[in-house]
């Protein structure tokens, strides 16, 4: 039986939404993904997802507030959220409150690493096939 990974990814530009959710699927991971900040506290409000992978520079509300936001609700204290971005900086995030960050564009190697860190993710599952 394997674990099922339940991830909030967290990203307006879908071209690049697409490309993470192709891979984290192929992980096995189950993805739900919002677009913005408030689509982002909606979706984190009715369900609990193991790890969210967060944008930071997004219209309206970014990354960083919506962290903070999360991070007031009960449940947002403990889940792991990992900043992803091409330029943001580690200490911009962890003082947002965020416990790492991941470049972007998103790399399979980088997002194994990522799942391993923060879930109960293993490198052995089986990824799905592309048939």
């Amino acid at each position: 039986m394997s674990i099922r990974i339940e991830i909030l990814l967290v990203e307006d530009d879908d071209i690049s939404a697409q490309a993470a959710r192709t891979l984290l699927e192929r992980l096995g991971c189950e993805v739900d993904h919002a677009s913005n900040g408030a689509e982002a506290i909606e979706l984190f409000g009715k369900k609990s997802y193991d790890l969210i992978f967060m944008d930071w520079q997004m219209p309206q509300m970014d990354g960083l507030e919506t962290t903070a936001r999360i991070r007031c609700m009960p449940q947002g204290r403990v889940t792991p959220i990992v900043g992803t971005s091409a330029s943001m900086s580690r200490p911009e995030c962890v003082a947002a409150g965020m416990n790492d960050v991941m470049p972007k564009p998103f790399l399979l190697n980088s997002l194994k690493l990522g799942l391993a860190k923060w879930t109960l993710w293993k490198d052995d599952f089986t990824i799905a096939s592309a048939t």
